[in-house]
């Protein structure tokens, strides 16, 4: 049932015809010509199988609640990963949810891997299919397409003698083709839209930001007098006229405009703090010209201090891939970064149905992967990976967190064989939203996890064994001054692996909804020999003496036991979890010479006794 887990995604692509495989990464260039697509402008998967491709376009959806929308369009802008041969761009009508009557047709030449197709004629629609045909092979003739839903972007598919075309996300695909159509909206009313807002500069308190944002002008007349006015709001504070922008320029019909002026800034809030932009676009039209909601943005910001204690790395890999994304990796960790290992292919000695479910959290559908703090993502293992993590350590090094500290503790339950694990988070200066809608903590989820380490293993690299909790909710906003405790009880059967040479950790984080920001880790070390499985929860455990404690250079220690009709077995580990020493069929007492320990530190010895549940007792040793 295992195998099944893994082989039948591969197996459904397989009969659906088309395979997908990791892309570069490669950021697609845009220009100024407005270009509608679905995709996210980014090369994450190339996929191969098919011969036609497609991505049906309903302008309608753009503006929900305008009656009456349609799109002119003159071209399509497609991107390949490979440049040679030449491509079909037809354009379609819909007929019952498959393309219809041809209306342009045109071959050009894939020179380039950004491909702008200009029609004969230009042509609106409120519905239109854009096809494009292109022979692809497992070689080098690729398609491309950026994460997402995959339900706009299909396939030619075919079933005996029927053709007919797929949807990706229907093949399990969820990504849409890097292909869209060039032109513009056609629309009743006056339409100027802001089509994307950012805060540059360093974003701490008290300092400024510099905005930058851009607009689109799809109205038939040239607008002479546009605006954006910005209003900001904190936790606690009404929202307030912040800044009035004039646009120096008229922004022409069918044209877009960046603005970028260094001499205008914000003045961010003086203490750590959530706060919110409201972003609002006006002009010499009506206050309500085209779609409120296309005149404006609304964006949160974490203007957050507190150092994130873990820098959370973690690697979607098989075990082939283990020795040489560590040597590329190696150069770039820092003191803080901790790398979680995960083998989601069951074919591999180390993976585990808990690296599967993580795997398929966050949607991926090949490997290897890397993901930075949750949200920074590389695909694949390419020539330039070591640049790319390089690039990854450098931003995660930017991000702070809300959390000022946090604990972990996991108790042994008296007659029971479940073990106790509570954690609590602190905020001690960040103000945050507490409403449901605006909480981060509502908009994310909660995971715990037993990791594993070898032993003489010496970077922060840790192999996951299970899940504590998986994507668990967080009901509760941690606002300002206050603390939030998680509690769980898990079974300590199995628990620990003690027939292999283990350093064990306990990993904590909150993290986004679906598969963004880690926005704080933690962990505990655990030790094998601090719990155990207490096969008879009521049976008298075992009890022994130990002495003296701290043991010192040229003292033996002496393990005394209470009830000498049953052999014993001992068993010593260091603080990392290592098993130092390990001695059996011990009737009374046993005495240990201080030279079997490797050094001065903490120990702790574990001693079981026919079925008694075992007992561990921590002790030191000074040489």
């Amino acid at each position: 049932m295992k195998r099944l887990i893994l082989l039948l995604p591969m197996l459904f692509a397989l009969l659906h015809g088309i395979v997908c495989i990791a892309g570069d990464g490669t950021v697609i260039p845009q220009d100024r010509q407005f270009h509608y697509s679905y995709h996210n402008s980014t090369n994450d998967y190339n996929i191969y199988g098919s011969n036609k491709w497609a991505v049906k376009f309903n302008f309608r959806n753009a503006y929900p609640s305008v009656a009456q929308v349609a799109f002119n369009v003159s071209g399509a802008r497609l991107w390949f990963p490979n440049v040679g041969d030449s491509v079909t761009v037809e354009l379609f009508t819909d007929l019952a949810g498959q393309p219809g009557t041809m209306i342009s047709s045109k071959r050009v030449a894939v020179s380039q891997n950004q491909v702008d197709v200009l029609f004969d004629e230009a042509s609106t629609h409120e519905l239109v299919w854009l096809v494009v045909g292109y022979n692809t092979n497992m070689n080098n003739r690729f398609v491309s397409a950026s994460a997402g839903g995959g339900t706009r972007s299909y396939f030619m598919n075919q079933v005996g003698d029927q053709q007919y075309l797929s949807s990706l996300a229907l093949a399990g695909f969820d990504c849409e083709l890097l292909f869209g159509v060039l032109g513009d909206f056609v629309l009743a009313e006056a339409d100027l839209q802001l089509l994307s807002f950012n805060l540059l500069g360093n974003l701490e308190p008290g300092s400024r930001a510099y905005p930058s944002f851009s607009i689109y002008n799809h109205s038939d007349v040239a607008v002479n007098s546009a605006s954006l006015r910005i209003y900001l709001s904190k936790p606690g504070f009404a929202q307030y006229d912040t800044l009035y922008i004039d646009i120096p320029q008229a922004v022409a019909a069918h044209s877009q405009y960046d603005f970028d002026a260094e001499g205008l800034f914000l003045d961010l809030p003086e203490q750590p703090t959530q706060f919110r932009l409201d972003m609002r676009l006006e002009s010499e039209f009506a206050e309500n010209d085209t779609l409120f909601a296309n005149n404006s943005l609304s964006q949160t910001y974490n203007l957050f201090t507190e150092p994130m204690s873990v820098k959370v790395v973690e690697n979607f890999i098989r075990e082939a891939e283990t020795a040489p994304l560590a040597a590329l990796q190696a150069p770039h960790l820092t003191a803080d970064t901790h790398v979680f290992q995960y083998f989601p292919v069951l074919s591999d000695s180390l993976s585990n149905l808990a690296s599967i479910r993580r795997f398929n959290w966050y949607g991926f559908n090949s490997i290897p992967r890397t993901v930075g703090n949750g949200e920074l993502r590389i695909i694949g293992l390419t020539p330039a990976y070591e640049e790319s993590f390089g690039d990854l350590m450098e931003s995660m090094a930017e991000h702070r967190t809300f959390i000022s500290s946090s604990s972990c503790r996991l108790d042994s339950i008296p007659q029971s064989e479940n073990v106790a694990l509570t954690v609590s988070l602190t905020n001690q200066q960040t103000a945050m939203y507490t409403g449901l809608t605006q909480s981060l903590m509502s908009n994310s989820c909660f995971f715990a996890g037993l990791f594993a380490q070898s032993a003489g293993e010496e970077t922060e690299r840790f192999v996951l064994q299970r899940w504590i909790t998986f994507a668990d909710t967080i009901n509760t906003a941690i606002g300002l001054g206050s603390t939030v405790e998680k509690r769980y009880v898990i079974s300590a059967s199995g628990l620990f692996d003690e027939s292999q040479n283990l350093r064990y950790r306990v990993y904590y984080w909150i993290q986004g909804n679906n598969g963004s920001r880690i926005h704080y880790a933690g962990y505990q070390g655990f030790e094998p020999g601090t719990y155990s499985n207490n096969a008879d929860a009521h049976a008298p455990r075992v009890e022994f003496g130990l002495h003296p404690n701290p043991l010192r250079k040229g003292n033996t220690l002496k393990v005394t036991l209470d009830d000498t009709r049953l052999p014993s077995r001992i068993k010593i580990y260091n603080i990392r979890g290592q098993l130092v020493h390990a001695q059996s069929d011990i009737r009374k007492e046993a005495e240990l010479d201080v030279s079997i320990f490797p050094g001065s530190g903490i120990y702790f010895i574990r001693v079981e006794q026919g079925g008694k549940p075992a007992q561990t007792k921590k002790f030191s040793i000074i040489k």
